[in-house]
């Protein structure tokens, strides 16, 4: 599972409610839990930041993987959820030190204001939350000031970074064709009352023959969108796919279909339809093309590739960084943190959340994978409620 990175978007909203915490350890937040080119990060800072995401994690995931998320290994790579976010934690936290120590190679500065701002919405978070939940979380204003710092400068030079990537990419590049698609499952044609007794082969000879009443009733329509019509008609769903050049090579192909799907739909003109089904492994296929250049399409892939672009730059930048630097982890202090308390949001101020971010990202296009825009003057106030597992 590909994990965030610290939005401080969310965090001028965060307010946490009363409650109660027990068998809960402690941590000494005075204790240096790991170095970076000499410079000490505190283990109260580390585990702010740790318990900050663990904040998210249990108000999205929990419902998904239950109680026991933190000990399991949804991705199958070996590491828990827990060792995941503690990882992507310390990381994090180098990558924004070393950045910071790379300020003036990009005339990158933070404003007395957004530090005072910092400053206010740290004292505000504070101010907001429980004794309890702030011990949980081992927050004091110093860690939560820091925190959102982190995250400005990191944006900042993030933008300056990526400020010389290339931005040019020719149609050609980038250029999208779409289709429409209907496809029906071999083995599930039907619903399950339809389906449950029979077997293997009558369900992919069932499936055949919804998939080719559908393709005759769209060829035969005269509807404004008869593939719709026939896809309606026949319980099917009509969906559209977005292709490009390199995606008819096997190895290249970035869409969710399979490659001979695409390969017959560059066979066809503008507005015709396959005449006969595709099959593939699993479906049957009735496809439309819709468009041999689509705009919007070929625009959203001139941006991706910019994107890519941008993360690739970004990303090689801190690389370099981090291998010449010197880091070191103290992993008996980093073994301390856990993630007993189980937070959640507030229903209506986790809306108000995912609203800000989902604005933030749309302010921000080159910020994608992970990346978000850490301002602390964004955000509504949102309850964060606590508990803790024995």
């Amino acid at each position: 599972m590909k994990l965030k990175r610290f939005s401080a978007l969310a965090l001028a909203g965060v307010i946490t409610a009363g409650i109660a915490l027990t068998g809960c350890g402690s941590i000494d937040p005075e204790k240096t839990v790991a170095t970076v080119n000499s410079i000490p990060i505190s283990l109260g800072l580390a585990n702010f930041a740790a318990q900050y995401t663990a904040v998210d994690y249990d108000t999205y995931y929990m419902s998904y993987f239950g109680q026991d998320m933190w000990s399991t290994d949804p991705s199958g790579s070996g590491e828990t959820m827990t060792d995941s976010v503690k990882k992507n934690t310390l990381e994090s936290l180098e990558e924004y030190y070393l950045l910071e120590q790379h300020m003036a190679d990009y005339d990158v500065s933070l404003t007395d204001e957004e530090l005072q701002k910092a400053d206010e919405v740290a004292a505000q978070f504070i101010a907001d939350n429980t004794d309890e939940v702030l011990t949980a979380m081992s927050a004091t204003k110093e860690d939560v000031k820091e925190f959102l710092r982190l995250n400005l400068l990191q944006k900042k030079m993030r933008d300056a970074i990526i400020a010389d990537v290339d931005t040019n990419v020719p149609d050609e590049d980038c250029a999208q064709k779409t289709f429409s698609y209907v496809r029906v499952s071999k083995t599930a044609p039907g619903t399950s009352e339809d389906t449950e007794d029979m077997t293997d082969e009558q369900k992919a000879a069932a499936a055949k023959e919804k998939a080719q009443k559908v393709l005759d009733e769209a060829l035969a329509g005269s509807t404004e969108d008869p593939l719709q019509t026939a896809a309606d008609d026949n319980d099917a769903n009509k969906s559209t796919c977005a292709y490009g050049t390199a995606d008819l090579n096997e190895d290249d192909n970035s869409t969710y279909l399979e490659l001979e799907v695409l390969q017959e739909a560059e066979k066809l003109g503008e507005g015709e339809f396959a005449k006969t089904l595709i099959e593939t492994d699993q479906y049957y296929y009735v496809i439309r093309m819709d468009s041999l250049f689509d705009q919007d399409a070929t625009d959203r892939k001139r941006a991706s590739i910019i994107s890519d672009r941008e993360d690739e730059l970004y990303d090689s930048t801190v690389d370099g960084y981090k291998e010449a630097a010197d880091w070191s982890v103290d992993e008996k202090v980093w073994a301390a943190v856990n993630f007993n308390t189980i937070y959640t949001k507030a229903k209506a101020q986790t809306d108000a959340t995912e609203q800000a971010d989902e604005s933030a990202t749309e302010d921000t296009s080159s910020e994608t994978d992970g990346n978000e825009e850490t301002d602390a003057n964004a955000g509504e106030n949102a309850d964060i409620n606590a508990s803790a597992e024995e």
